[in-house]
């Protein structure tokens, strides 16, 4: 050092006795050496960057030199090491000038980064690929100080090169591709990381993080799922079923596929995909059956079956919610939509359960209730007796219950009564209707109806017995029988005459109609009564007198009710299967005559609302 310092001051003294401009500039190369090795770094910086100065030097490959030697005192003074520090700084040993510092050493890394950013100039900037070196420090200096997103972006151009590298270089890149990566996910940068991940696989990056490999496919696909699920919250749901449509299609084994199949649904439905999003529900509920996203997957499932009218998916997704998820308000509109829809598809056992689950949860009476109602309802066209006279019980016993829905349960009695051959139940319904009815609301046609229909059956019940038994003894006295005959009609006829008697409902034509064809069978059976003419005139003449006044009546009584019935048809005041033989005429009876009083009532319109 001591004969460095001697030659420094003998060079000091030449150059201040030399008056001539050439000789000075010949001797201020190696005055700047002598101040880099007597360690005044700080003096050789500034002679080695006054030589690089053009107007200096006017040689490129000069100039790049005594850039290269001014880097290398800047370096020491900046504490900065001589090869870029990739290492180090992913490690975190080594911190450089951070851009909260203000003092020398942050100056001092500003010079250096100055210093290199004039060489990468000076070689050409990207059309040298050499310059790697240099741009690695500015960018690891920019890093250390704070600044990694100015040291990306000095990257960001280099990387992109598609042009091979020898492995001194790619040492830079594939480093400066690693950090580019850490960083923008560090950030949650989701499209430029994904951006960045692309070109690392498409580039070979080979991308590191110091020591550490930084695998660009596990980028790539944290890119896609945040960037889909970000892009999902903001509401753009067409970017982000893309990125998670990628994303399940190509990271089937992700730990984080089960999301992204659902929030994929989701998107596709945001964005308008129906018939995608249908599938892509129906799919996820099928092979993640106990995922935590399944009740909001089945739940849009039936909701967009339901947009669709896709009623077989409808009937998948209505099922799986109804018998795991229906709670709270939306479960119970779920539920009821699905038992609505099951029922209007003949799946009446899924709709009646689909009920009785309403039934148990609903917290109102009234609206479990009205849960039982409808399943009553239901059951009088698909259960057996028995079942209709249980629920009806059921019901029954629920206690707080409108007149209109104790009629419904007491009409469905007497159905099941009649269909099941228990004349006993239909009397009892009739009892029980008639104690209620002074509760009953005048415009209640539907309750009227449901009474109209409880006298009917019992009119129609009682009828059949009492033709049976009035056309199945033997005449052994024909006045006798004309008698028993006329009886049996009043009582027969007043049983019809019940159900127009309380009031304007469907039942009345029914009931018109059925008494008009009770009448014709009396007509047909008396006519051909007779009486032996030996005996006294007397008893022959009342004979005759009586049976023809009970024809004449008869024939009148049918005439007169199928006259009302068809007016009252008119109305639209009728019940369904009557309607029509209404319309028909009296020859309509022997259709009617083919079926049982079960059939004849077994029409109740299916409404799970």
């Amino acid at each position: 050092m001591s004969m460095h310092l001697t030659s420094l001051r003998l060079m000091q003294a030449v150059i201040a006795r030399t008056h001539d401009d050439a000789s000075r500039a010949g001797y201020r190369p190696r005055l700047a050496r002598l101040y880099q090795l007597c360690d005044r770094h700080a003096d050789a910086v500034r002679a080695f960057l006054e030589l690089a100065d053009p107007s200096q030097t006017p040689d490129k490959a000069r100039r790049v030199r005594y850039l290269e030697s001014a880097a290398t005192s800047q370096s020491t003074l900046a504490s900065w090491p001589t090869n870029p520090p990739w290492n180090e700084i992913a490690s975190g040993k080594f911190k450089g000038a951070s851009a909260s510092s203000h003092g020398k050493a942050q100056r001092e890394a500003k010079e250096l980064k100055d210093i290199l950013t004039r060489l990468t100039q000076e070689q050409g900037g990207l059309d040298n690929l050499s310059n790697w070196f240099y741009d690695a420090h500015v960018g690891l200096i920019e890093w250390s100080g704070g600044r990694p997103d100015e040291a990306v972006e000095l990257w960001k151009p280099r990387l992109a090169s598609q042009a091979a590298l020898g492995p001194k270089l790619a040492v830079h890149r594939s480093q400066a591709g690693g950090f580019t990566l850490r960083h923008y996910h560090e950030k949650k940068s989701w499209p430029e990381l994904e951006a960045a991940a692309r070109q690392a696989i498409a580039l070979g990056w080979r991308p590191a993080f110091g020591t550490r490999k930084v695998d660009p496919v596990a980028m790539l696909g944290d890119a896609l799922f945040e960037g889909g699920k970000g892009l999902l919250s903001a509401g753009n749901h067409a970017a982000a079923e893309a990125k998670l449509s990628e994303f399940t299609a190509n990271f089937k084994k992700d730990k984080r596929f089960e999301e992204a199949f659902f929030l994929r649904g989701k998107a596709e439905r945001g964005a308008g995909h129906f018939a995608e999003a249908l599938a892509t529900f129906k799919d996820f509920t099928m092979r993640f059956q106990r995922s935590r996203f399944d009740e909001e997957a089945t739940r849009a499932g039936f909701e967009l079956s339901t947009d669709m009218a896709e009623e077989e998916s409808g009937l998948y997704f209505g099922k799986r919610y109804t018998l795991s998820y229906a709670r709270g308000e939306t479960g119970a509109g779920i539920t009821e939509s699905y038992a609505q829809l099951a029922l209007g598809n003949g799946f009446y056992s899924d709709g009646i359960s689909a009920l009785e689950k309403l039934a148990k949860g609903s917290r109102g009476a009234q609206a479990r209730a009205d849960a039982m109602a409808r399943i009553l309802d239901i059951q009088t066209l698909v259960a057996s007796p028995e079942s209709i006279l249980d629920t009806a019980n059921r019901l029954l016993k629920m206690g707080n219950l409108t007149p209109g829905v104790r009629m419904r349960a007491f009409r469905a009695q007497a159905r099941a009564g009649a269909a099941s051959g228990q004349p006993q139940v239909v009397a009892r319904a009739k009892q029980d209707a008639a104690r209620i009815e002074p509760e009953t609301g005048e415009d209640d046609q539907a309750t009227r109806d449901a009474r109209g229909e409880i006298l009917f059956i019992d009119a129609e019940t009682r009828g059949q017995m009492e033709l049976t038994e009035v056309f199945s003894l033997g005449v052994a006295d024909p006045y006798a029988h004309l008698t028993r005959s006329e009886a049996e009609y009043n009582r027969i006829k007043s049983g019809y005459e019940s159900v127009c008697a309380t009031g304007r409902n469907i039942w009345c034509a029914a009931a018109l109609f059925r008494s008009a064809r009770v009448a014709e069978k009396f007509e047909a059976a008396v006519s051909s009564l007779g009486i032996a003419e030996t005996l006294e005139a007397e008893v022959v003449e009342r004979f005759k007198e009586k049976k023809s006044g009970l024809l004449d009546r008869w024939k009148k009584d049918a005439a007169t009710s199928d006259s009302q019935a068809a007016e009252l048809a008119s109305q639209g005041m009728a019940a369904p299967h009557y309607a029509l033989a209404i319309q028909l005429g009296g020859g309509a009876d022997l259709i009617l005559d083919d079926r049982t009083i079960g059939g004849l009532h077994g029409f109740t319109q299916i409404d799970a609302r």
